[in-house]
């Protein structure tokens, strides 16, 4: 129809049409942002907390000055402390701190304030008694007549166990847990060096079991890795806590005597000789077996020795020994 207009009305205001209803007010807009970014943060530090505890990181902020510490809830975690109950701070905190580290790290703090950095391995010891090992990493923050060290403390005490258990390794015989040969060369280098500054006596004692390939054969292998760790045990039992005594491979072990003159040292491989003849072994069908060793020793003497010689001499008297019937003790004979 010519001139009409048509309306149809389907219920919506003018304003709504023109879309400037609830859901294009600015005012909701803005607070449906505001509300999608606190879930967001929320979301982030839920996912923080999570790397953190599964880092075993924590983090905090110190004041110097004023003695205030900030913990976040790991490192609460870390210290085995509730925070309902701990106050932390300073002085709470290096009260915590393992006597013999606590200087380290307070040289680190002083440090801190020169260089800018705080760098601290150390260890801590829970209320439960428990010590463990922890990595701090800090700033330092002046602000104003303030000292501020903002920083992360880092649960290290698994990774020292793999250090320590490394250290072991490389330094012991797998079998017999005594001393390997190359820890065993280090302490005799180095106790060469203390002889030649102070002349302090230091022998060594060279053994090895007699007639080893015959207990094997007769008794098999693992009566014969049993001499090996019984009397390996014997030894760590038996000797002084300075003396080194180390398997060079096989059958051959060595003591390393520090303090030791060449009469003592020969009394010591005596009774290491007779502790061995004295005991009894079994093999696994149930035979009982027994085991000897011939010992060879020597001692550190003049300005020129060196470890070869010493070791070339404890050699000598050892097959010295077993070509004169096995079983026995051969030493130096220029200082016998």
């Amino acid at each position: 129809m010519k001139g009409s207009h048509n309306h149809i009305d389907d219920g919506s205001s003018p304003e709504e049409a023109h879309g400037s209803g609830s859901g294009g007010d600015p005012c909701h807009l803005l607070r449906r942002e505001l509300e999608e970014a606190r879930e967001e943060i929320a979301h982030l530090k839920r996912t923080l907390l999570r790397i953190q505890q599964v880092a075993r990181l924590g983090y905090w902020r110190a004041s110097l000055k004023a003695n205030e510490l900030y913990w976040s809830e790991v490192t609460y975690d870390i210290f085995g402390v509730d925070p309902e109950t701990f106050t932390p701070s300073i002085r709470a905190f290096k009260a915590m701190v393992h006597p013999d580290d606590l200087e380290s790290v307070e040289a680190s703090m002083r440090r801190a304030e020169q260089d800018g950095s705080h760098d601290v391995v150390h260890r801590i010891i829970r209320p439960d008694g428990e010590i463990r090992w922890v990595h701090e990493l800090a700033d330092y923050v002046p602000e104003g007549d303030d000292q501020i060290l903002i920083g992360t403390v880092r649960d290290i005490t698994e990774q020292k166990k793999l250090e320590l258990r490394l250290r072991q390794l490389s330094r012991t015989d797998e079998l017999t847990g005594l001393f390997n040969r190359r820890y065993f060369m280090q302490r005799l280098l180095q106790e060469l060096a203390r002889y030649r500054r102070y002349g302090r006596p230091t022998s060594v004692v060279l053994f090895d079991f007699d007639h080893f390939k015959r207990i094997n054969d007769t008794h098999g292998h693992p009566a014969g890795d049993q001499v090996l760790v019984n009397v390996s045990k014997l030894l760590r039992e038996r000797l002084r806590t300075n003396d080194i005594p180390a398997r060079l491979g096989g059958e051959e072990f060595a003591l390393l005597l520090p303090e030791t003159g060449l009469e003592e040292a020969v009394g010591v491989a005596e009774k290491v000789r007779q502790l061995v003849l004295e005991q009894e072994f079994t093999s696994e069908e149930g035979h009982r077996f027994e085991a000897s060793i011939t010992c060879g020793v020597s001692t550190f003497h003049g300005t020129e020795e060196t470890v070869e010689a010493i070791l070339h001499r404890a050699d000598q008297n050892l097959y010295q020994g077993k070509r004169t019937g096995r079983n026995r003790v051969l030493a130096d004979e220029w200082d016998s």
